[in-house]
């Protein structure tokens, strides 16, 4: 699991001057990094989460609309999209959906028809619930749920990093990098092309190569997470 520690320590070994200078201190990088590199990264890569919505409480309910509700990140992150809302079960079983599992490899039969036949007729159903996501955190129902309900959501990677995907550890780390020499390269172009006088020495400025740097890097590792995040096909020719 990437952590704090990790980060920082990976980002100022690709970034440090032969001096180990770095202008910005640690709260200063993570907090650039949650500007810059985690919002671009949670495009391509979302964390997702549940929540509850809680229909009596004034809390959630929208000023206007009845049909309309607030749904709440814990974390106070961004919420990009909705991935499904479960509402109360009594409108499935209404529609004929089993009460219970199959107790026996018999039964699957029979209880596997009975769910896909209520499934099949619930968009077409007094009971069903259909749901829209509206901007920043409402979730639009139509009709008016009675009961509490699930939300099932895409947001923005947490910023203490624990969620980044292990596969995905390595170009999130990269991606920082290419930010962070964003960053410095434009603080030192304020400074010229020169040197900067600091206790370590005089040390090379190289601010516009090193956006030039930042930015091409940043390019690349972009086209790389859209290629990863395109989910994998499989083609079933049996």
């Amino acid at each position: 699991m990437l952590n704090w520690n990790t980060a920082l320590e990976y980002i100022k070994g690709s970034l440090s001057l032969p001096s180990g200078f770095i202008e910005k201190n640690d709260t200063e990088i993570q907090n650039r990094i949650k500007i810059d590199t985690i919002p671009t990264f949670s495009e391509y890569f979302p964390d997702d989460e549940y929540t509850t919505v809680i229909v009596d409480n004034t809390t959630y309910q929208h000023d206007v609309r009845t049909n309309w509700f607030y749904f709440f990140d814990e974390e106070d992150l961004d919420i990009y999209d909705i991935k499904e809302c479960y509402f109360s079960l009594s409108n499935q079983i209404a529609l004929g959906h089993p009460l219970q599992g199959p107790v026996n490899f018999g039964d699957m039969t029979w209880w596997s028809l009975d769910v896909f036949t209520s499934r099949f007729f619930h968009a077409a159903s007094d009971y069903s619930v259909t749901y829209k996501f509206r901007q920043p955190n409402i979730v639009e129902t139509l009709p008016k749920p009675l009961e509490n309900f699930v939300v099932w959501y895409e947001r923005e990677q947490p910023h203490d990093l624990r969620k980044i995907p292990t596969t995905m550890k390595n170009w999130f780390l990269k991606l920082a990098v290419a930010d962070i020499k964003i960053w410095l390269g434009g603080i030192r172009m304020n400074y010229g092309e020169g040197q900067i006088t600091t206790p370590f020495g005089e040390i090379p400025l190289r601010g516009e190569s090193l956006v030039s740097e930042g930015r091409e890097d940043r390019m690349e590792i972009i086209d790389r997470l859209m290629e990863q995040s395109i989910p994998s096909v499989v083609i079933d020719i049996g």
